[in-house]
């Protein structure tokens, strides 16, 4: 059985947005290692298929954030398809190249190696889309995340929207997904890397972006 096309095709996105995002002095190589690398990131998936569904956490919760949860001074960055995120008000947009864009990536924010709240650790924010493929539900989303080797998923209401949180060791980050607001047949993806599971402040800043995820509306 091979990989479902939405689970390589996010593959590829985060390989391209995260191999670099918290990296700045990496940009100049990343269109010359992009294509090997996600190669190696979808074969690596491919072999951890084995992984049980019921590996999946029942764990549910709910999170409601107010910007004083942050540890850092922020600003909101709202996006048409109906969420926005609270980010550091440091960061600065990154932009993507072609490949990047082809690849489902459509937003993407660094702090260039320095900033006030995690000093010289750089970190990064990507945001990406791909097609939902056949899935309908929470419970189905988090199954394939199990089934494609990522680990710590939960399913999660953030500020009500119904997300599963993942993460994944290997390539140091973690991140929430959830169904477009308005076109279900699409899968939003929010990561963060580093994860700062051995650094308490880039974890803080971490946890707060992602549980920032929120309804937005023009109106």
């Amino acid at each position: 059985m091979r990989m479902k096309k939405w689970m390589a095709a996010l593959l590829v996105a985060l390989v391209l947005a995260l191999g670099c995002a918290g990296l700045a002095e990496a940009d100049a190589n990343v269109e010359e290692t992009a294509s090997a690398e996600a190669v190696e990131a979808v074969e690596a998936v491919e072999a951890a298929e084995a992984v049980a569904e019921e590996d999946v956490e029942s764990v549910s919760g709910h999170i409601a954030f107010t910007e004083d949860m942050a540890p850092y001074e922020g600003r909101w960055v709202t996006f048409e398809d109906g969420f926005k995120l609270f980010l550091p008000k440091e960061w600065s947009r990154i932009d993507l190249d072609e490949t990047q864009q082809q690849a489902g990536l459509f937003y993407r924010a660094e702090n260039g190696g320095s900033d006030s709240a995690v000093g010289d650790t750089a970190m990064g924010v990507a945001v990406s889309f791909v097609r939902a493929g056949e899935l309908k539900t929470l419970d189905e989303l988090a199954a394939d995340f199990a089934s494609a080797g990522f680990g710590e998923i939960n399913k999660l209401d953030i500020n009500g929207i119904p997300c599963i949180s993942f993460a994944r060791a290997a390539g140091d980050y973690r991140g929430v997904a959830f169904y477009h607001p308005t076109h279900s047949n699409y899968v939003l993806a929010v990561y963060i890397s580093p994860t700062g599971a051995e650094d308490p402040a880039v974890n803080d800043v971490g946890s707060a972006i992602l549980c920032s995820v929120s309804p937005f509306s023009k109106k």
